[in-house]
């Protein structure tokens, strides 16, 4: 028997404290990394992201980007940019993308056509948001909303604001049959068909109500609570994306969730960080800041508001196949992520 080593002994101690010390950091240290959003070895998650640049331009995601918040959470963004929320669905249903945000109308329209889901509410209207939508007009005959018999209303086809038309009409009592509506795709478009008389009236949101103002003899005739209409936003994950990374999408929700705390600290940056991106005038964003209500959560409340509205478009047989709204929901990433923004119970 060889005699016994007391040095060697001592080094093989040594060796294992050393490996077993060396094992624990490395836990705590993955622990540590888990609870701020993605371990540092893992590799970052590539999203595809769909943004508006017309209602906001979904400015919380863009700071998101901007702010390295994404990276915190192991989000690797890719940001392609369109000019309404439908076209961001659009864009999910031939699967240029991964998410897209979309006002209540446009994402109930097209729940039916596409696999994906709603995870969170991104907005919902106050009494300031009703005020910041306009109804505008330009002409000596047009002074109230009973002068638009006849006229020509200008609509973004697919967009809320069919849905507010609708509404505004209804309320007022002008027969749809009595007006004819004049599409166009972006709001640049709809300037310019109000200043060349092609449009004689339309709905403007944020920036470009001050545009169409400028134009002359446009006048605003209404608002948006003149057409009882209330307006929340969504966001919405291929399915297939939400089954394949659930913790993803918790990530990509915390990380909008600090994002949008930045924003509410950081109207100035915010506001620069839009004109850099998208050439919006710092004074109507600052403007727009103030009237937004950016959210990350779903309440029972979310799920009646869509209820009540799928329900008034299939009436007036505007939605074209018919779907179980609970179907269409995902929000288990968003209750691991924040359990206490969910409220809505099946």
């Amino acid at each position: 028997m060889k005699p016994f080593n007391r040095f060697k002994w001592k080094q093989t101690a040594a060796a294992i404290l050393l490996a077993s010390v060396t094992l624990v950091a490395a836990a705590c240290g993955n622990n540590a990394n888990s609870a701020s959003g993605g371990a540092a070895d893992d590799k970052p998650i590539k999203v595809r992201f769909a943004l508006d640049t017309a209602a906001g331009g979904s400015l919380q995601f863009r700071v998101a980007e901007e702010q390295g918040l994404f990276d915190k959470y192991g989000i690797d963004a890719e940001i392609a940019n369109f000019a309404y929320g439908i076209d961001t669905i659009n864009a999910m249903l031939v699967e240029r993308s991964d998410t897209g945000t979309a006002a209540d109308y446009a994402l109930l329209n097209s729940l039916s056509k596409g696999d994906f889901k709603v995870v969170s509410t991104l907005t919902r209207e106050t009494e300031n948001q009703a005020a910041a939508t306009v109804l505008i007009a330009k002409g000596d005959d047009i002074n109230e909303p009973k002068d638009l018999v006849g006229k020509k209303l200008g609509v973004a086809k697919g967009t809320v604001y069919e849905y507010i038309w609708y509404k505004f009409l209804e309320k007022e009592g002008i027969n749809p049959d009595d007006i004819k509506f004049v599409p166009y795709s972006t709001p640049d478009e709809a300037l310019i068909g109000v200043q060349k008389g092609q449009i004689d009236a339309v709905w403007a949101a944020s920036i470009f109500i001050d545009k169409f103002l400028a134009l002359d003899g446009a006048k605003k005739i209404g608002d948006l609570s003149s057409a009882e209409a209330n307006i929340s936003s969504y966001f919405v994950l291929q399915t297939k994306f939400i089954e394949e990374h659930p913790e993803a999408v918790e990530n990509i929700l915390k990380a909008v969730s600090e994002a949008i705390g930045y924003v509410e600290g950081h109207k100035e940056e915010t506001a620069e960080l839009a004109f850099k991106e998208l050439k919006l005038p710092k004074e109507g964003v600052l403007k727009d800041l103030e009237q937004l209500t950016y959210t990350i959560g779903f309440t029972q409340e979310d799920f009646a508001h869509l209820e009540e509205m799928k329900q008034f478009i299939k009436d007036k047989g505007i939605l074209q196949q018919d779907f179980d709204l609970k179907t269409k929901l995902s929000l288990e990433p968003l209750k691991q992520a924040f359990p206490d923004s969910v409220t809505y119970k099946p």
